[in-house]
């Protein structure tokens, strides 16, 4: 693509209903993701299946017993002194790092954290750490979409649709679940649903998930038939078992909770104290271990007791919660998915003993606990919905299911007042991240979508043959640099009525800022800036007007344009102080 065809796509990606430019970010993040997935997932899996007996990549309880606690306390040990040479900005990971990044850093995530994320993801995934693959995976390819429109020096308001695209192309590339990853990425990550949003998501997603089915086949993640609900009378008992499940949510984030206060500890430290409790953990349950997707398929298929479920529940809980609280970089999507499934075969097979004639199949409060804890944990009730029907393929299953997941959000967030496991590590890493209506409409618009670009340059002194040139083609403002380098502007309806009267002899001049009124100073400001950034940095110089320009220009007609905060406040039907 040549410079003006870039330049073009750059301005045409400023406006967020921009649709084909965006749908073509969605496919190139989908691509981008999907490689870095699959790379990612057979750098996991390769080794381990190797590895352990019987070549399953998921195999850890199979060890000898001494490798249940010397693999995850040496692991730990390993990554806390790698990650202890490194800067702590550098070693932020994670879903809510991608957050931060895409509500308070401009949608730019940095390539430092994106290698601590792959290498250090793998080596506690590999050490048998209480971890899923989807939070690495969430951050690799955000990552890897932000850098790639980083690179091109695509408009700051793209990043974040670029970011969300490698959001949903990750989810959707682990899982299969390509609706789910769409959905995940505009209620978690970016907090908010748009129609134009949408479009790029989506075919990032499918894409992904092409590329994901080539390698490995279009695999059913838990096939589960059609199983369904018995009887409308078994409604108060999936509330009940929504209830336990949002009150296991509310403890996983507690004990994260906990474990976060110990932030500023020296991260070896941290890690050795997680990789501890988790080998700990492993000498009673070894199937703790790992992402552990082969006891999901156990407790699926009813081959725990009702007391081993119930240790596992509470230890893969325990160890989960106080890994990541502790800074370990791995994921809770798939933990908070087996608590669920532990949880829902344990009362389901107590319903089974109490109303026989009642209950449904064992699987099917198996599954409804995943998706209860799995909503609760991350705040995310859509997307767990959803992913419960792409991992199932069963469709039968989501209205018990929606009273389950509701049920436990209810007890999450009103009995234990508590928000999302991202969202409270943000709060612990003072990270607040503004989501309010107003915040994420400027966030969708970059400044060079609404900049009035009527504008000439003129010298101080003004002579008779600049003034003669003006009155030709009267501009909307006039930029007028100073001694000191600052662009002072004004408007058409202050300098016109002076110039125009103006009488200058061939060799006089007049000095400009001495005479015009209504002068104003204009902060210099990137044209790939959000309108969001650009009222920050009006409030912060406490100016009402900036100059905005492309500071890497090198060649072409020079984009640059004014924008004002009537400008903004007639955009959006806002006052104009906020």
């Amino acid at each position: 693509m040549n410079f003006s065809g870039i330049s073009h796509f750059r301005r045409r990606l400023a406006n967020p209903e921009a649709a084909l430019p965006y749908a073509i970010l969605g496919l190139a993040s989908g691509a981008i993701t999907a490689v870095l997935m699959i790379a990612f997932r057979l750098a996991l899996e390769w080794p381990l299946a190797q590895w352990l007996p019987q070549g399953s990549s998921e195999n850890f309880e199979s060890l000898e017993r001494h490798w249940h606690f010397l693999l995850p306390v040496g692991g730990a040990l390993l990554l806390g002194l790698a990650l202890s040479f490194i800067q702590p900005a550098d070693r932020f990971t994670g879903i809510p790092h991608v957050i931060a990044a895409l509500h308070n850093g401009r949608g730019r995530l940095p390539f430092k954290n994106m290698v601590v994320q792959f290498f250090g993801g793998l080596l506690a995934l590999l050490s048998g750490q209480s971890g899923g693959r989807e939070g690495p995976a969430v951050h690799i390819g955000a990552a890897a979409s932000s850098l790639a429109g980083s690179r091109l020096r695509l408009p700051n308001n793209s990043l974040r649709v670029m970011t969300a695209c490698g959001t949903a192309a990750a989810i959707a590339a682990s899982f299969n679940t390509p609706i789910a990853g769409v959905i995940f990425a505009m209620e978690v990550v970016m907090m908010e649903y748009t129609v134009a949003g949408f479009v790029p998501v989506i075919l990032a997603a499918v894409t992904a998930t092409t590329m994901s089915q080539a390698v490995f086949g279009d695999v059913v993640f838990l096939p589960s038939s059609q199983i369904a609900m018995n009887s409308l009378l078994e409604l108060p008992f999936i509330a009940f078992l929504g209830a336990i499940c949002g009150a296991l949510s509310g403890l996983f984030v507690l004990i994260q909770k906990r474990c976060l206060a110990l932030i500023n500890q020296p991260i070896l430290l941290r890690l050795a104290l997680a990789g501890l409790l988790t080998g700990l953990c492993a000498l009673i349950a070894p199937e703790v271990l790992g992402i552990g997707y082969d006891s999901l398929q156990a407790t699926i298929e009813g081959q725990y007791s009702l007391w081993f479920l119930l240790t596992l529940m509470a230890l893969k809980l325990f160890a989960t919660a106080v890994s990541c609280g502790l800074g370990m970089p791995i994921g809770i999507i798939g933990p908070s998915l087996l608590v669920g499934a532990f949880a829902g075969g344990a009362l389901g097979g107590l319903g089974a003993q109490w109303v026989p004639s009642l209950a449904a199949e064992h699987s099917f409060y198996v599954l409804i606990g995943m998706a209860a804890v799995m909503g609760a944990v991350l705040n995310a009730p859509l997307a767990a919905l959803l992913a419960l029907i792409e991992l199932t393929h069963n469709q039968s299953i989501i209205f018990p299911a929606m009273l389950a997941v509701t049920a436990a959000q209810l007890v999450h967030k009103e009995l234990f007042g508590l928000q999302s496991a991202h969202q409270t590590t943000l709060q612990a890493t003072q990270q607040a991240v503004r989501a309010n209506p107003l915040t994420l409409a400027l966030l969708r618009t970059s400044a060079a979508a609404l900049m009035d670009r009527n504008l000439r340059h003129v010298a101080q002194h003004l002579g008779a043959a600049e003034q003669e040139k003006l009155l030709e083609t009267p501009v909307r403002w006039l930029v007028i640099t100073n001694a000191e380098g600052q662009r002072i502007i004004v408007h058409r309806e202050h300098w016109f009525p002076f110039v125009s009267e103006l009488t200058l002899p061939a060799d006089e001049t007049v000095d400009l800022l001495a005479t015009l009124e209504n002068r104003r100073r204009a902060a210099a400001f990137d044209i790939n800036g959000t309108l969001m950034e650009a009222l920050e940095t009006m409030n912060q110089e406490g100016l009402d007007s900036l100059f905005v320009r492309n500071p890497f220009q090198r060649q072409g007609p020079l984009d640059e344009g004014i924008i004002t905060r009537e400008a903004l406040s007639d955009h959006y039907n806002l006052p104009i102080r906020f």
